[in-house]
């Protein structure tokens, strides 16, 4: 099956048994940028676990409280919010979700402070420090959940994404632990730069040797192989190709001199195969490299696999190497997504279905959208 020449990338969580088995298989692999991420804000935000607490304390209350929940959506209707929002509960293993929830928190404050004040049993309310606190964490959280979402996404290369983001992300925490923030939001900035620098799997994110093809030499290498197999493609290819019909049986006779056959093609024939590419294999590849460096640097907002597409004749060799190598995701994240639709659609009460039938519910269920 020759199992590893299909395998371009292989990525996974920061789990040591999974890292070992990929080693194991010397496979080129790389962490989940999204776990990564996850375990780096997760272990910043445990600063104010307190607070975080009781803001999921009082989004619980509204949550199960038919009378609270009724109360907060009648409040946003008599302030002239035509459609009122519900507060997010958080997931524990998404850290996302928890800037989702506070988000959500700090944008319905009015409201939330408004109908505390008309409940028999509400939860105790926020201080303006800690309602201060809330909104500047959500500035300070936003670049993250950006990234996450960016690098999490299914139509568009993502794994090229992977050192830009985390670099953005260094640079921005820099940035903001000068800001004038509350002392306490300052701590979650400085561990958020700390965690980052002195984490050993987003250190090895600047090592480009964990991803495919980023060097120079690399590439040139990768190109010369392509353009050399290409060669012996072409020639096999030729030999198996009849030549082009001279007509019909009655013009052949009448251009049959003795045994020899007299072709209008022999000239074309004769011409073409005298034409070849100068230089070696190497030489053309490093051209072809030299070539595309030279060419303006497309702009962030732009698809690159249209540009790829729309280019694919000014570099017939390299435009392979693209399609083979930007395949490649940064995250599990869609993976994980499968699984999780496969869960919903193998259930305790359809667990009969057969393999065959859950890959087209599965198949149908992704592409519904």
């Amino acid at each position: 099956m020759e199992f590893e020449k299909k395998v371009v990338l292989a990525v996974s969580d920061n789990a040591n048994n999974i890292k070992n088995a990929l080693n194991i298989l010397q496979i080129k692999s790389m962490g989940c940028f999204a776990h990564t991420m996850n375990l780096v804000v997760q272990s910043s935000l445990i600063l104010e676990n307190s607070l975080i607490d009781r803001v999921k304390a009082i989004v619980t209350h509204f949550r199960k409280s038919t009378v609270a929940n009724n109360k907060l959506h009648t409040y946003q209707i008599n302030n002239g919010i035509s459609q009122p929002k519900k507060l997010i509960q958080d997931v524990q293993t998404r850290w996302n979700s928890t800037f989702y929830m506070i988000s959500r928190f700090v944008e319905l404050e009015d409201s939330i402070r408004g109908t505390l004040g008309l409940l028999d049993k509400a939860p105790e309310n926020l201080k303006g420090e800690e309602w201060i606190i809330l909104k500047e964490m959500c500035q300070v959280l936003k670049p993250f959940e950006e990234a996450t979402r960016v690098v999490s996404g299914e139509k568009f290369m993502t794994s090229s994404l992977v050192i830009v983001l985390s670099q953005g992300l260094v640079d921005v925490c820099s940035k903001m632990s000068k800001m004038n923030y509350n002392p306490r939001v300052l701590d979650i900035v400085n561990r958020l730069l700390c965690t980052m620098l002195e984490k050993d799997t987003w250190k090895n994110l600047e090592k480009v040797e964990r991803y495919v093809e980023t060097t120079k030499e690399d590439i040139i290498e990768n190109l010369t192989a392509i353009i050399r197999n290409e060669k012996n493609q072409t020639a096999d290819r030729n030999e198996q190709i009849p030549s082009p019909d001279n007509g019909s049986e009655e013009v052949q006779d009448l251009q049959t001199f003795g045994h020899q056959i007299i072709s209008i093609w022999d000239t074309i024939d004769r011409n073409a195969a005298e034409v070849q590419p100068s230089g070696t294999s190497t030489s053309r590849a490093i051209i072809e490299v030299q070539r595309y460096l030279e060419v303006a640097i497309l702009q962030r907002n732009n698809d690159p696999l249209n540009w790829w597409r729309e280019n694919s004749y000014n570099y017939p060799y390299l435009h392979i190497l693209a399609k083979r190598t930007l395949c490649c995701l940064g995250t599990s994240v869609p993976c994980e997504r499968v699984f999780s639709k496969a869960g919903l659609i193998l259930n305790d009460r359809r667990c009969r279905l057969k393999n065959d039938k859950v890959k087209m519910l599965l198949f149908l269920n992704y592409n519904s959208n």
